[in-house]
């Protein structure tokens, strides 16, 4: 049996429009990868079930808003940096909803793996 390597996963702190059923809201991606994300809980964002979809817009540099389809995979949390002039390196968990990105044409993935490698870079 084989197994398929992890994708790359970025800590990043981008804002991103979220649609379910029940509301459209923003909220911030604290991780991304080719093959999900991991979304912070905000108000009408808050109340979702493992196996819910949606779709997540980020706008991405040079180019329209990438949008992608997700399944919720998992509810949890992740580590979040707090920016304090005062201190370095302080974090706090963060609640929210590990995405998992639904049939992405060909074309928006390579938008997507390229704002990825932007943010290895950096």
């Amino acid at each position: 049996m084989t197994t398929q390597p992890r994708p790359v996963r970025y800590r990043c702190e981008l804002y991103a429009r979220i649609d379910v059923p029940t509301a459209s809201v923003k909220a911030r991606v604290l991780e991304v990868s080719e093959t999900g994300a991991f979304v912070e809980e905000a108000p009408g964002f808050d109340d979702q079930q493992v196996g819910d979809e949606g779709a997540l817009t980020l706008a991405l540099p040079g180019g329209a808003p990438w949008t992608g389809g997700f399944r919720i995979s998992r509810h949890g949390s992740t580590l979040k940096e707090l920016r304090n002039p005062r201190a370095d390196h302080v974090t706090v968990a963060a609640h929210g909803y590990g995405v998992e990105f639904l049939a992405i044409d060909d074309d928006e993935l390579e938008r997507l793996r390229d704002f990825l490698e932007l943010l290895e870079v950096r």
